[in-house]
């Protein structure tokens, strides 16, 4: 039976419902359905065996289980109170996917903005009985961010919970950004200057727009240590990050870093991997980064910045699409410890282009033209190009080749820190990776020419447990040593 007529407000003249029995109560503005039922709204669809829709208040209450479907989200429970107008309601013992999260609940407040969802799960796995998941006590989820937070809750692998977490916080988009989300383990590593160096890092959030981390780690070169780093967010366009850290040996060190996004996007929303439930905000193709920092340690060194602005344009293209570009211009005062302190500015023209050949192989081309400029009349003006070719040969083998060459180098930077390592020396470069069942091994090298002295050795052990990896790195020229835990992408 289907009814589609509206009692009370324009509103419902787009409601529909079917339903193998349908009664509608004029004088208590009630109409209820049962048996097979069938709810749909423009963009909202929901199923059940009974349904209540207060014509006076614009609300479905569904019973007896249902389904709720947002534009390919479902979700599945017991009971459900959804205001048509709104677009707010209140469900009981709810499950769902979204973004490659499962995720349940004892009960979830749905919003436009925000899930809010009690004595929560979720995780990555995929598996009935998952290798890790999350309980929490609450689970706070920002569909249109693709952003978690779980407060009050423990990390379980298999059956066993291991780690408390106050709170913890799941950033769908991690990969994407370019980063990883927060291990739920102490990041473990080794190098020269710090020694043996174990670092536990936990994640606070008060609201979406301000989140952050505090840690404590301990170097045996060092001594004890700890600080925290506050994400703030003012709009899609707006965010940045304050720091501060500090250790019995070296001080305190911080800084404040803001970014302004800006210029066309870069259609990030429609990635296809994405959640159809919202559309991910764009990325832009142009970034003014500004700079404000006191003793962070750059490439073993401890530089200042104040300020530094950095405006830096992404994948942009050339030539009908037939080159991209990537281009930075900078310029700040920068201060580096036991060294000097200068006016410095600059910019980066990089040129490149992906291109497909037969047999599987990948040819990327590429030229890089940089140049620094500073107060004391110094210059460091550098151009240089290569060629990369990759090539898998399945899905667990893979080899890369590359050369690079200096075509010119005019002057040099006063800084140690933009020195360091620095060679005027040809070079070619070789990466392979394999994996061999659930394990991955990666080697990389480069050697200058024309003698084939090595200048870098870096050897990646890669365990992957199906949701979870844990990695292994080791740069044997330079004796850094890092072990850490990570959640899969999905």
């Amino acid at each position: 039976m289907l009814y589609g007529t509206a009692p009370s407000r324009a509103l419902t003249k787009d409601l529909v419902i079917n339903a193998d029995n349908v009664n509608y109560q004029k004088e208590k503005n009630l109409v209820e359905a049962s048996g097979s039922v069938e709810v749909k709204y423009k963009d909202v669809n929901m199923w059940g065996k009974y349904v209540r829709y207060n014509t006076s208040e614009e609300s479905v209450k569904l019973e007896q289980g249902f389904i709720l479907d947002y534009g390919g989200i479902s979700l599945e429970g017991e009971s459900l109170n959804y205001n048509l107008i709104g677009k707010e309601g209140v469900a009981t013992q709810v499950a769902f996917a979204y973004g490659g999260v499962s995720l349940r609940g004892k009960e979830i407040s749905i919003g436009t903005e925000k899930f809010d969802i009690q004595d929560a799960f979720f995780s990555t796995c995929n598996l009935k009985e998952p290798h890790y998941s999350v309980t929490a006590r609450e689970i706070l989820l920002y569909p249109r961010y693709g952003w978690m937070v779980a407060y009050w809750g423990f990390f379980w692998l298999g059956k066993f919970p291991i780690v408390p977490m106050p709170t913890y916080i799941y950033d769908m988009r991690a990969e994407e950004r370019g980063g990883e989300n927060l291990a739920p383990f102490p990041e473990i590593s080794s190098n020269d200057q710090d020694g043996f160096y174990i670092n536990q890092r936990m994640a606070w959030h008060l609201k979406r727009e301000f989140s952050g981390t505090y840690s404590l780690n301990y170097a045996t070169k060092k001594g004890l240590g700890g600080g925290g780093q506050a994400n703030y967010i003012i709009n899609d366009d707006n965010a940045g990050e304050l720091r501060l850290y500090g250790n019995t040996t070296d001080g305190l060190w911080g800084g404040v870093t803001h970014s302004l996004f800006f210029g066309p996007g870069m259609d990030s929303g429609k990635n296809p991997s994405s959640p159809l439930f919202f559309s991910f905000p764009e990325s832009r193709h142009f970034e003014l980064r500004t700079t404000l920092s006191y003793r962070e340690r750059i490439n073993y060194q401890r530089v200042s910045l104040y300020p530094d602005l950095l405006l830096k344009i992404k994948k942009m293209e050339l030539l009908d699409q037939r080159v991209n570009y990537d281009a930075e211009l900078q310029a700040g005062m920068v201060g580096e410890e036991n060294n000097l302190n200068l006016l410095r500015g600059g910019g980066a023209l990089n040129l490149y282009k992906v291109i497909p050949l037969t047999g599987g192989i990948e040819m990327n081309p590429w030229l890089l033209l940089d140049g620094r400029f500073y107060a004391n009349g110094g210059r460091w003006l550098k151009s240089q190009g290569g060629i990369e070719l990759a090539k898998p040969f399945s899905e667990r083998v893979s080899v890369k080749l590359g050369y690079r060459h200096y075509f010119s180098v005019d002057g040099q930077s006063p800084f140690n820190y933009e020195m360091y390592r620095f060679s005027f020396s040809d070079r070619i470069t070789s990466g392979m990776a394999f994996v061999i069942g659930e394990t991955g091994v990666g080697i990389t090298t480069s050697h200058f020419l024309p003698g084939g002295a090595v200048e870098d050795i870096d050897y990646t052990l890669f365990f992957k447990m199906h949701c979870y990896n844990l990695g292994v790195s080791y740069r044997s020229l330079r004796r850094e040593f890092s072990l850490g835990f990570a959640l899969a992408g999905r």
